[in-house]
Protein backbone atom coordinates (compact mmCIF):
# COMPACT_ATOMS: atom_id res chain seq x y z
CA UNK A 1 0.00 0.00 0.00
CA UNK A 2 2.81 2.55 0.45
CA UNK A 3 4.76 0.92 -2.07
CA UNK A 4 6.52 3.35 -5.15
CA UNK A 5 4.77 2.91 -8.15
CA UNK A 6 4.74 6.08 -10.39
CA UNK A 7 7.08 6.00 -13.28
CA UNK A 8 10.51 7.62 -13.48
CA UNK A 9 9.71 8.51 -17.07
CA UNK A 10 8.94 12.33 -18.46
CA UNK A 11 5.58 12.02 -20.87
CA UNK A 12 5.79 14.62 -23.72
CA UNK A 13 2.57 15.13 -26.51
CA UNK A 14 4.02 14.83 -30.17
CA UNK A 15 1.64 17.24 -31.98
CA UNK A 16 1.46 18.40 -35.59
CA UNK A 17 0.46 21.77 -37.11
CA UNK A 18 -3.17 19.90 -38.49
CA UNK A 19 -3.92 18.63 -34.86
CA UNK A 20 -3.29 21.61 -33.39
CA UNK A 21 -5.77 23.37 -35.65
CA UNK A 22 -8.42 22.19 -33.55
CA UNK A 23 -7.07 23.20 -30.35
CA UNK A 24 -6.26 26.95 -31.96
CA UNK A 25 -9.97 27.23 -33.21
CA UNK A 26 -11.38 26.30 -29.98
CA UNK A 27 -9.09 28.46 -28.01
CA UNK A 28 -10.33 31.54 -30.23
CA UNK A 29 -14.02 30.56 -29.96
CA UNK A 30 -13.19 30.35 -25.84
CA UNK A 31 -11.95 33.86 -25.65
CA UNK A 32 -14.98 35.45 -28.39
CA UNK A 33 -17.92 34.05 -25.92
CA UNK A 34 -16.65 35.42 -22.96
CA UNK A 35 -16.24 38.60 -25.15
CA UNK A 36 -19.32 38.91 -26.63
CA UNK A 37 -20.92 38.20 -23.23
CA UNK A 38 -18.96 40.79 -21.41
CA UNK A 39 -17.71 37.72 -18.79
CA UNK A 40 -14.86 36.62 -17.15
CA UNK A 41 -13.92 33.00 -16.46
CA UNK A 42 -14.48 33.22 -13.00
CA UNK A 43 -17.05 32.02 -10.35
CA UNK A 44 -20.56 34.43 -11.06
CA UNK A 45 -22.61 35.39 -7.93
CA UNK A 46 -24.65 31.34 -7.78
CA UNK A 47 -20.94 29.97 -7.65
CA UNK A 48 -20.17 32.21 -4.62
CA UNK A 49 -23.29 32.13 -2.78
CA UNK A 50 -22.64 27.58 -3.53
CA UNK A 51 -19.49 28.01 -1.81
CA UNK A 52 -21.17 30.15 0.87
CA UNK A 53 -23.82 27.55 1.23
CA UNK A 54 -21.54 24.80 1.66
CA UNK A 55 -19.86 25.98 4.73
CA UNK A 56 -23.70 26.69 6.13
CA UNK A 57 -24.95 22.94 5.87
CA UNK A 58 -21.27 22.09 7.67
CA UNK A 59 -21.91 24.42 10.39
CA UNK A 60 -25.38 23.18 10.07
CA UNK A 61 -24.89 19.42 10.66
CA UNK A 62 -21.66 19.99 13.02
CA UNK A 63 -23.96 22.17 15.39
CA UNK A 64 -26.31 19.65 15.54
CA UNK A 65 -23.46 16.67 16.80
CA UNK A 66 -21.45 18.93 19.02
CA UNK A 67 -24.63 20.22 20.60
CA UNK A 68 -25.49 17.34 21.37
CA UNK A 69 -29.14 17.76 20.01
CA UNK A 70 -29.32 14.48 17.95
CA UNK A 71 -27.49 12.14 20.15
CA UNK A 72 -30.21 10.76 21.99
CA UNK A 73 -31.23 8.72 18.92
CA UNK A 74 -28.67 6.53 17.01
CA UNK A 75 -29.93 6.78 13.82
CA UNK A 76 -29.98 10.81 13.83
CA UNK A 77 -26.48 10.88 15.06
CA UNK A 78 -25.25 8.81 12.25
CA UNK A 79 -27.69 10.56 9.80
CA UNK A 80 -25.43 14.06 11.43
CA UNK A 81 -22.05 12.85 10.32
CA UNK A 82 -23.43 11.67 7.26
CA UNK A 83 -24.18 14.96 5.86
CA UNK A 84 -21.60 17.08 7.52
CA UNK A 85 -19.71 14.21 5.09
CA UNK A 86 -21.68 15.19 2.14
CA UNK A 87 -21.23 18.77 3.40
CA UNK A 88 -17.60 18.34 2.82
CA UNK A 89 -17.41 17.12 -0.70
CA UNK A 90 -20.01 19.73 -1.91
CA UNK A 91 -17.10 22.09 -0.26
CA UNK A 92 -14.92 19.87 -2.50
CA UNK A 93 -16.74 19.97 -5.31
CA UNK A 94 -18.06 23.69 -5.73
CA UNK A 95 -15.10 25.29 -4.07
CA UNK A 96 -12.04 23.47 -3.52
CA UNK A 97 -11.68 21.85 -7.18
CA UNK A 98 -12.20 25.83 -8.95
CA UNK A 99 -9.91 26.97 -6.28
CA UNK A 100 -6.74 25.10 -6.51
CA UNK A 101 -7.37 25.77 -10.26
CA UNK A 102 -7.22 29.78 -9.61
CA UNK A 103 -10.39 29.79 -11.36
CA UNK A 104 -12.51 31.28 -8.29
CA UNK A 105 -11.15 34.36 -8.25
CA UNK A 106 -9.43 36.10 -10.19
CA UNK A 107 -7.25 36.87 -7.31
CA UNK A 108 -4.45 34.08 -6.84
CA UNK A 109 -3.74 34.82 -3.03
CA UNK A 110 -7.78 34.40 -2.38
CA UNK A 111 -7.70 31.07 -4.49
CA UNK A 112 -4.59 29.68 -2.27
CA UNK A 113 -6.39 30.53 0.64
CA UNK A 114 -9.47 28.77 -0.51
CA UNK A 115 -7.55 26.04 -1.45
CA UNK A 116 -6.80 25.46 1.96
CA UNK A 117 -10.35 24.43 2.67
CA UNK A 118 -9.03 21.17 1.39
CA UNK A 119 -7.58 20.46 4.51
CA UNK A 120 -10.39 21.47 6.78
CA UNK A 121 -12.34 18.34 5.22
CA UNK A 122 -9.53 15.78 5.71
CA UNK A 123 -6.97 16.37 2.65
CA UNK A 124 -4.15 18.28 1.78
CA UNK A 125 -4.21 21.20 -0.70
CA UNK A 126 -0.55 21.23 -1.38
CA UNK A 127 -0.22 17.74 -2.46
CA UNK A 128 -4.12 17.62 -4.11
CA UNK A 129 -3.17 20.57 -6.20
CA UNK A 130 0.13 18.51 -7.30
CA UNK A 131 -1.29 15.37 -8.29
CA UNK A 132 -4.75 16.69 -9.64
CA UNK A 133 -2.72 19.16 -12.13
CA UNK A 134 -0.25 15.62 -12.78
CA UNK A 135 -3.82 13.75 -13.62
CA UNK A 136 -4.86 16.69 -16.06
CA UNK A 137 -1.78 16.64 -17.74
CA UNK A 138 -1.80 12.69 -18.74
CA UNK A 139 -5.33 11.68 -18.71
CA UNK A 140 -5.33 7.71 -18.80
CA UNK A 141 -1.33 7.67 -19.38
CA UNK A 142 -0.10 4.85 -17.00
CA UNK A 143 2.57 5.33 -14.36
CA UNK A 144 2.01 8.58 -14.88
CA UNK A 145 -1.64 9.71 -14.31
CA UNK A 146 -1.75 9.14 -10.91
CA UNK A 147 -5.55 8.02 -10.37
CA UNK A 148 -4.76 5.01 -12.22
CA UNK A 149 -2.79 4.05 -9.17
CA UNK A 150 -4.75 1.72 -6.81
CA UNK A 151 -2.11 -0.23 -4.86
CA UNK A 152 -3.27 -3.13 -7.31
CA UNK A 153 -6.78 -3.09 -5.57
CA UNK A 154 -8.51 -2.13 -9.30
CA UNK A 155 -7.52 -2.43 -12.62
CA UNK A 156 -8.39 0.83 -14.30
CA UNK A 157 -6.10 0.37 -17.45
CA UNK A 158 -4.85 -2.40 -19.67
CA UNK A 159 -1.63 -1.85 -19.01
CA UNK A 160 -1.82 -2.71 -14.85
CA UNK A 161 -0.69 -6.03 -14.30
CA UNK A 162 -3.24 -8.34 -13.93
CA UNK A 163 -3.93 -9.99 -10.94
CA UNK A 164 -6.72 -13.02 -9.70
CA UNK A 165 -8.22 -10.89 -7.80
CA UNK A 166 -9.15 -8.59 -10.65
CA UNK A 167 -10.98 -11.32 -12.11
CA UNK A 168 -14.43 -10.22 -9.14
CA UNK A 169 -13.24 -6.23 -9.67
CA UNK A 170 -16.52 -5.31 -11.33
CA UNK A 171 -18.24 -6.95 -7.85
CA UNK A 172 -16.58 -5.83 -5.64
CA UNK A 173 -15.02 -2.18 -6.81
CA UNK A 174 -17.81 -0.21 -5.68
CA UNK A 175 -17.61 -1.60 -2.09
CA UNK A 176 -14.45 -0.43 -1.96
CA UNK A 177 -15.28 3.16 -3.49
CA UNK A 178 -16.93 3.61 -0.25
CA UNK A 179 -13.58 3.55 1.46
CA UNK A 180 -12.15 6.41 -1.01
CA UNK A 181 -12.31 9.23 2.00
CA UNK A 182 -11.55 6.91 4.80
CA UNK A 183 -8.46 6.01 2.68
CA UNK A 184 -7.81 9.61 1.70
CA UNK A 185 -7.94 10.96 4.84
CA UNK A 186 -5.94 8.22 6.70
CA UNK A 187 -3.21 7.08 4.24
CA UNK A 188 -3.24 8.78 1.06
CA UNK A 189 -2.05 11.87 2.05
CA UNK A 190 1.25 10.26 4.00
CA UNK A 191 1.88 7.88 1.07
CA UNK A 192 2.46 10.15 -1.23
CA UNK A 193 4.61 12.59 1.22
CA UNK A 194 6.71 9.91 2.22
CA UNK A 195 6.65 6.87 -0.27
CA UNK A 196 6.24 8.43 -3.42
CA UNK A 197 8.86 10.54 -5.27
CA UNK A 198 7.59 11.24 -9.03
CA UNK A 199 4.28 13.27 -9.68
CA UNK A 200 3.18 12.95 -13.04
CA UNK A 201 6.23 14.57 -14.73
CA UNK A 202 7.96 16.02 -11.57
CA UNK A 203 10.34 13.68 -10.95
CA UNK A 204 12.36 12.89 -7.50
CA UNK A 205 10.12 15.69 -4.84
CA UNK A 206 11.60 16.81 -2.36
CA UNK A 207 8.86 18.76 -0.32
CA UNK A 208 9.18 22.16 1.32
CA UNK A 209 9.81 20.76 5.21
CA UNK A 210 6.61 23.46 5.94
CA UNK A 211 4.25 21.63 3.86
CA UNK A 212 5.08 18.18 6.24
CA UNK A 213 4.07 20.67 9.13
CA UNK A 214 0.77 21.78 7.52
CA UNK A 215 -0.12 18.14 7.08
CA UNK A 216 -0.08 16.66 10.49
CA UNK A 217 -0.93 20.00 11.92
CA UNK A 218 -4.16 19.95 9.44
CA UNK A 219 -4.59 16.40 10.33
CA UNK A 220 -5.06 16.50 13.88
CA UNK A 221 -7.23 19.16 13.72
CA UNK A 222 -9.43 17.47 10.98
CA UNK A 223 -9.31 14.37 13.55
CA UNK A 224 -10.00 16.80 16.56
CA UNK A 225 -12.56 18.28 15.46
CA UNK A 226 -14.84 15.32 13.60
CA UNK A 227 -13.97 12.47 15.94
CA UNK A 228 -12.23 13.43 19.25
CA UNK A 229 -14.69 16.43 20.47
CA UNK A 230 -17.45 14.43 19.61
CA UNK A 231 -15.91 11.72 22.37
CA UNK A 232 -15.09 13.62 24.61
CA UNK A 233 -18.50 15.58 24.88
CA UNK A 234 -21.33 13.69 23.75
CA UNK A 235 -22.78 11.39 26.52
CA UNK A 236 -23.09 8.16 23.85
CA UNK A 237 -20.38 5.22 23.74
CA UNK A 238 -17.24 6.01 22.29
CA UNK A 239 -18.25 2.80 19.73
CA UNK A 240 -21.22 5.18 18.95
CA UNK A 241 -19.16 7.66 17.77
CA UNK A 242 -16.49 6.03 16.34
CA UNK A 243 -18.79 3.89 13.92
CA UNK A 244 -20.52 7.10 13.16
CA UNK A 245 -17.50 8.94 12.18
CA UNK A 246 -16.44 5.92 9.82
CA UNK A 247 -19.94 6.16 8.64
CA UNK A 248 -19.73 9.85 7.65
CA UNK A 249 -16.40 8.43 5.40
CA UNK A 250 -18.88 6.08 2.92
CA UNK A 251 -21.34 7.11 1.12
CA UNK A 252 -19.39 10.81 0.06
CA UNK A 253 -16.51 8.48 -0.74
CA UNK A 254 -18.93 6.32 -2.87
CA UNK A 255 -20.11 9.18 -4.71
CA UNK A 256 -16.71 10.84 -4.56
CA UNK A 257 -15.25 7.92 -6.60
CA UNK A 258 -17.81 7.17 -9.03
CA UNK A 259 -18.39 10.87 -10.13
CA UNK A 260 -14.67 10.62 -11.09
CA UNK A 261 -13.99 7.52 -12.67
CA UNK A 262 -17.52 7.46 -14.80
CA UNK A 263 -15.69 10.58 -16.93
CA UNK A 264 -12.31 8.41 -17.51
CA UNK A 265 -12.66 4.51 -17.00
CA UNK A 266 -15.30 3.61 -19.47
CA UNK A 267 -16.45 1.81 -22.14
CA UNK A 268 -15.01 3.99 -24.96
CA UNK A 269 -12.28 5.47 -23.55
CA UNK A 270 -8.53 4.82 -24.72
CA UNK A 271 -5.02 4.40 -23.13
CA UNK A 272 -2.57 5.94 -24.92
CA UNK A 273 1.40 4.73 -23.63
CA UNK A 274 4.29 6.80 -24.14
CA UNK A 275 7.35 5.74 -26.76
CA UNK A 276 10.28 5.25 -26.32
CA UNK A 277 11.17 8.41 -25.94
CA UNK A 278 8.45 9.89 -23.65
CA UNK A 279 6.30 11.24 -26.70
CA UNK A 280 2.82 10.64 -26.49
CA UNK A 281 1.14 10.74 -30.53
CA UNK A 282 -1.52 12.80 -29.82
CA UNK A 283 -2.11 16.74 -28.86
CA UNK A 284 -3.16 17.27 -25.65
CA UNK A 285 -6.66 18.36 -26.77
CA UNK A 286 -7.02 15.28 -29.03
CA UNK A 287 -6.38 13.14 -26.09
CA UNK A 288 -8.23 14.70 -23.48
CA UNK A 289 -11.61 13.93 -26.25
CA UNK A 290 -10.17 11.00 -26.15
CA UNK A 291 -9.83 10.00 -22.69
CA UNK A 292 -13.03 12.05 -21.03
CA UNK A 293 -16.40 11.69 -21.14
CA UNK A 294 -19.48 14.13 -19.92
CA UNK A 295 -22.73 12.86 -18.47
CA UNK A 296 -25.86 14.64 -17.79
CA UNK A 297 -24.72 17.79 -19.25
CA UNK A 298 -27.94 19.64 -20.15
CA UNK A 299 -28.72 18.75 -16.76
CA UNK A 300 -28.46 22.21 -14.71
CA UNK A 301 -29.30 20.82 -11.24
CA UNK A 302 -26.61 17.82 -11.60
CA UNK A 303 -24.14 20.62 -12.94
CA UNK A 304 -25.07 23.08 -9.62
CA UNK A 305 -24.75 20.07 -7.33
CA UNK A 306 -21.47 18.54 -8.67
CA UNK A 307 -19.47 21.51 -9.68
CA UNK A 308 -19.53 20.88 -13.11
CA UNK A 309 -17.79 17.75 -12.58
CA UNK A 310 -20.24 15.98 -15.33
CA UNK A 311 -19.01 18.19 -17.51
CA UNK A 312 -15.66 16.91 -17.34
CA UNK A 313 -14.13 17.83 -20.75
CA UNK A 314 -14.65 21.42 -20.45
CA UNK A 315 -12.76 21.11 -17.11
CA UNK A 316 -10.02 19.47 -18.72
CA UNK A 317 -9.49 21.62 -21.74
CA UNK A 318 -10.17 24.51 -20.01
CA UNK A 319 -9.24 24.15 -16.30
CA UNK A 320 -8.67 27.29 -15.33
CA UNK A 321 -12.36 28.22 -15.87
CA UNK A 322 -15.21 28.58 -13.20
CA UNK A 323 -17.37 25.59 -13.72
CA UNK A 324 -20.32 28.09 -13.79
CA UNK A 325 -19.25 28.54 -17.71
CA UNK A 326 -18.96 24.85 -18.48
CA UNK A 327 -22.51 23.99 -19.85
CA UNK A 328 -22.60 26.94 -23.19
CA UNK A 329 -18.75 26.43 -23.41
CA UNK A 330 -19.21 22.48 -23.52
CA UNK A 331 -21.49 23.11 -26.96
CA UNK A 332 -19.08 25.41 -28.51
CA UNK A 333 -16.55 22.73 -28.08
CA UNK A 334 -19.25 20.17 -29.25
CA UNK A 335 -19.72 21.80 -31.72
CA UNK A 336 -16.63 22.02 -32.66
CA UNK A 337 -15.56 18.85 -32.74
CA UNK A 338 -18.09 17.90 -35.17
CA UNK A 339 -16.89 20.48 -37.35
CA UNK A 340 -13.56 18.72 -36.86
CA UNK A 341 -14.94 15.53 -37.32
CA UNK A 342 -13.90 14.70 -34.04
CA UNK A 343 -16.01 12.66 -31.32
CA UNK A 344 -17.29 14.27 -28.18
CA UNK A 345 -17.81 12.06 -25.91
CA UNK A 346 -20.94 12.25 -23.24
CA UNK A 347 -23.64 9.95 -21.83
CA UNK A 348 -27.05 11.47 -21.34
CA UNK A 349 -27.50 10.79 -17.85
CA UNK A 350 -24.99 9.34 -15.08
CA UNK A 351 -26.60 5.57 -14.46
CA UNK A 352 -25.53 5.14 -18.21
CA UNK A 353 -22.27 6.32 -17.67
CA UNK A 354 -21.88 3.99 -14.35
CA UNK A 355 -23.10 1.33 -16.12
CA UNK A 356 -20.16 1.88 -19.14
CA UNK A 357 -17.82 2.44 -16.29
CA UNK A 358 -19.14 -0.88 -14.63
CA UNK A 359 -18.68 -2.40 -18.58
CA UNK A 360 -15.21 -1.48 -18.31
CA UNK A 361 -14.27 -2.87 -15.08
CA UNK A 362 -16.09 -6.19 -16.61
CA UNK A 363 -13.94 -5.89 -19.35
CA UNK A 364 -10.47 -4.91 -17.79
CA UNK A 365 -11.38 -7.83 -15.30
CA UNK A 366 -10.20 -10.45 -17.74
CA UNK A 367 -6.25 -11.17 -18.53
CA UNK A 368 -6.20 -10.50 -21.59
CA UNK A 369 -8.30 -7.54 -21.66
CA UNK A 370 -7.02 -5.00 -25.08
CA UNK A 371 -8.04 -1.66 -25.16
CA UNK A 372 -6.80 0.82 -27.84
CA UNK A 373 -3.90 3.77 -27.42
CA UNK A 374 -6.18 6.01 -30.05
CA UNK A 375 -9.22 6.42 -31.83
CA UNK A 376 -7.30 6.02 -35.41
CA UNK A 377 -10.37 6.15 -37.32
CA UNK A 378 -10.85 9.83 -36.41
CA UNK A 379 -7.59 11.82 -35.31
CA UNK A 380 -6.15 10.02 -38.64
CA UNK A 381 -9.24 10.52 -41.38
CA UNK A 382 -9.32 14.23 -40.10
CA UNK A 383 -5.09 14.16 -40.98
CA UNK A 384 -5.67 12.39 -44.55
CA UNK A 385 -8.77 14.59 -45.20
CA UNK A 386 -6.77 17.37 -44.89
CA UNK A 387 -3.66 16.69 -46.15
CA UNK A 388 -5.48 15.72 -49.17
CA UNK A 389 -6.69 19.21 -49.87
CA UNK A 390 -5.07 21.48 -52.36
Amino acid sequence: MFKKTMSDKSVHYKSTKLKDDFANELRTKVKEYFKENNLNQFANTSSKVKAVLGFVIWGIFYSLIITNLVSFNAGLLMIAFMGLGLANIFIAFNLIHDSCHNAFSKNNKVNYYLSYSMNFIGGNRYLFTRMHYAHHGFVNIAGIDVTLETHGMFRFTPHEPWQYKHKWQHFYTPLLYCLTLLHWVLIKDYKWFFCEMNIGNEKKIKHPLKEYFILFISKIFYYGITLCLPLLLLPVPWWLVTIAWVNMHLLPGLLLSLLFQVTHVYDGTHYPLPDNDGNIDNNYFMHVLETTTDFSRENRFTTWLTGGINIHVVHHLFPYINHAHYLPLSRIIKQTADNFGLQYNECPSFWIALKFHMKMLKHLSKKEAEVPQYRPDVTLQYEMDNLSLP
